[in-house]
């Protein structure tokens, strides 16, 4: 009957809207590159002691993030973001939850830690080394030998697998809202999982009110402190941290909106070093090969030159003003 129960309260709540599915995927994918900064911070700061963090940073970060999920996944059916937003995973086909009551059964349980933790890695590796590939074929650095064939079809076959991706988020988040699919998101829907809004938590005999209460009142002996209240400061710290983060980042990224609305920057003073720059990449310093200008130097770049730079730096190589990719302008000269 508890189990019966447990499976009512769980396939019985309300469909979340679309904007909490959203709104988890973005708190999810947060954390990780918030925690790189700090690390990068601890690495420039202590390079002895945390240099090497920046180097195995992926690696730190799977343990990190398989401990994260797996006590969420465990104790709440959810993962981290969508635990923060009150949301728990409940398999599609009801006959299968019977046996394993308010959490997940074992199968589902672990095939929701391989695609939040494992996955996401695997795929963070093969980007970077596609990217790398595809900046040497930019560069024209990749010849005719089998190897840089197989490279070059790697290239293009990770385009069309990405766009293939994404075309099917997109139908499987379209066929949520439309109420022809129960999954909101293609890792639930391979699953066979949904999101429920999650039951409210049962009160606690122990509470941190009741602590500042009895030692208010002189009572020290009823004054505890447990270990499920530490836990909840805990996660709830790192909860908020991350939603903390999130604003942050959106904050930072609408900040270069406000420069559109300042006037143009004077033109910037001839001087003798751009006499060596003539007609050539100021980074390379050889004849432009996709010539791009960078409106806020107002320099002439080689393009793969000046976006690896703005990907890594966010200013330019000359003038050190902040820029961004997006800012580029393709120049189409006659030759």
């Amino acid at each position: 009957m508890a189990v019966y129960a447990a499976h009512l309260t769980r396939t019985l709540q309300g469909t979340p809207s679309v904007f909490q599915v959203t709104a988890q995927e973005a708190l999810g994918s947060t954390v990780k590159p918030a925690l790189r900064k700090l690390v990068e911070y601890l690495a420039a700061v202590y390079p002895n002691k945390c240099g090497w963090c920046t180097r195995w940073y992926h690696e730190l970060y799977l343990l990190l993030d398989l401990c994260l999920q797996y006590h969420y996944l465990k104790h709440y059916a959810a993962s981290f973001s969508e635990c923060f937003y009150g949301l728990l995973r409940v398999p599609i086909s009801p006959s299968s939850e019977f046996s394993s009551g308010p959490r997940l059964p074992q199968a589902l349980e672990r095939g929701s830690l391989a695609l939040l933790v494992l996955v996401p890695y695997l795929r963070d590796k093969l980007e970077q080394l596609i990217n790398q590939w595809r900046e040497d074929l930019e560069d024209g650095r990749l010849g005719k030998t089998k190897l840089d064939q197989a490279r070059k079809a790697a290239v293009k076959l990770y385009s069309i697998a990405h766009f293939v991706t994404e075309s099917t988020k997109l139908i499987v988040l379209a066929r949520y809202l439309t109420g022809k699919g129960e999954a909101p998101t293609l890792p639930l829907h391979i699953l066979g999982l949904t999101l429920r809004d999650a039951p409210p938590e049962e009160p606690d005999e122990n509470t941190w009110a009741d602590f500042f209460r009895n030692m208010f009142n002189g009572q020290l002996g009823n004054a505890v402190v447990t270990f499920p209240m530490v836990w909840r400061v805990g996660s709830s710290a790192v909860e908020y941290g991350a939603f903390a983060v999130q604003l942050l980042r959106w904050w930072d990224a609408r900040a270069p909106l406000a420069l559109h609305a300042l006037p143009p920057p004077p033109p910037p003073q001839k001087e003798e070093r751009d006499a060596r720059w003539l007609n050539v990449c100021p980074v390379c310093l050889q004849r432009w090969r996709v010539p791009t200008v960078l409106p806020v130097s107002g320099y002439v770049f080689c393009y793969t030159c000046i976006s690896r730079h703005l990907r890594g730096a966010g200013a330019c190589p000359v003038t050190r003003l902040p820029a961004a990719e997006r800012e580029l302008v393709r120049l189409y000269l006659d030759t």
